[in-house]
């Protein structure tokens, strides 16, 4: 269960101190690559070639969407029906390489911003994010932590300042584990395939994610197919920038306000997920894509649609050669799967290539211990 707004207030309120970790991030000139943008699958499905021929999961979305979109099938869906929801990070977007793109923002705010001015609290308190960060043991407490740390250290920056911020970041920071690929390129390329796919067919495409809103829209320039208000995503409270504390209710909008970034809000995960479908989208889902157990609520609401026909894609990370998987969570995540009826994609099987040929898994230089 997710940290309480009011507890990690608390915490950041006591100035806890944490044992030092130290943090560098580099950067690098990078421009996104035209390869993301340009991918467009057709609505016959017969242009895929980023995927396995023979991938299981592959056909199971060929054969699912021929059935839903036959006008003559009994499982026929209409246009405005077709509702597919989507997780982000692990499921169409890298987040093992080095981690979470928020948290890996966070973190050069925190450490490597000069124009940022940490407290002692907040750069102690980031500190220890990483630490776990780097181990690879994200709590759930911690998660919900982070998303109202990250929240704080770009709180007041204008809505344009903060997309400028974003872009620049993304497009100039490579990862560390992967080479020849920075944040604007972590894109699974057989994924986005998919979403193409299921455009060309009508579908109205949905991220649902538990990364920041903007930070995300942002993020999504490299998939011009995906519009701004289809991002569901954690949220932090859009003011006037000099309206300060003052309520709605209190205060009028004028010519020369300008909109920016106020207090976290909410996060976007779990059950939540749900929550926010039923009040962004008004409509349940008929196929939705996932990459874990943050996802499962999402998927069953989805899966357990009795109106039509459904289909869960779970993408399993279960590829340690060419990015950063893990065996052992792969193995949980398919037995999810299993349990639940969704079909498992297998990244080590069913893809040719994740981020493209260019990008080879490479040695951690900074991140990982």
């Amino acid at each position: 269960m997710k940290m309480k707004k009011s507890i990690c207030s608390a915490l950041i309120a006591l100035g806890l101190t944490f044992g030092a970790v130290g943090a560098d991030i580099s950067t690098a000139d990078a421009a996104p690559v035209a390869t993301i943008q340009s991918i467009s699958v057709k609505a016959d499905g017969s242009n895929f070639k980023y995927w396995n021929e023979n991938a299981p999961a592959l056909k199971a979305l060929k054969a699912y969407v021929a059935d839903v979109t036959n006008p003559n099938s009994p499982n026929f869906i209409p246009k405005e029906d077709r509702i597919v929801v989507s997780d982000m990070d692990g499921t169409f977007y890298g987040e093992l390489a080095p981690t979470y793109s928020e948290w890996a923002l966070y973190f050069h705010r925190i450490f490597d911003d000069p124009t940022y001015h940490p407290t002692a609290t907040e750069k102690a308190y980031a500190e220890e994010c990483l630490k776990a960060a780097k181990a690879g043991k994200i709590s759930a407490d911690m998660d919900a932590g982070e998303d109202m740390a990250q929240a704080r250290a770009f709180e007041g920056m204008t809505l344009d300042e903060f997309d400028k911020y974003v872009t620049d970041w993304m497009t100039k920071t490579p990862l560390d584990g992967l080479s020849n690929c920075t944040f604007a390129e972590a894109y699974y390329l057989p994924m986005i395939e998919v979403i193409t796919y299921l455009q060309a067919n009508d579908f109205n495409f949905y991220v649902v994610t538990g990364t920041d809103r903007q930070l995300v829209r942002n993020a999504l320039k490299a998939v011009p197919s995906i519009g701004t208000d289809h991002v569901i995503g954690t949220d932090s409270i859009n003011i006037a920038q000099r309206q300060g504390f003052a309520g709605a209710q209190y205060f009028q909008f004028e010519k020369s306000d300008v909109m920016a970034r106020g207090d976290y809000q909410a996060t976007d995960n779990k059950m939540q997920k749900v929550s926010n479908i039923c009040r962004e989208i008004g409509k349940r889902p008929v196929l939705a894509m996932g990459n874990s157990g943050s996802d499962a609520s999402m998927l069953n609401y989805t899966i357990f649609n009795d109106k039509y026909k459904t289909l869960v894609l779970g993408v399993n990370c279960d590829d340690s050669v060419r990015d950063w998987g893990s065996v052992k969570k792969a193995s949980g995540f398919k037995a999810l799967c299993d349990k639940y009826g969704w079909q498992a994609v297998s990244m080590a099987k069913d893809w040719k290539t994740i981020y493209g040929d260019e990008v080879q898994k490479t040695p951690v230089q900074k991140f990982r211990k």
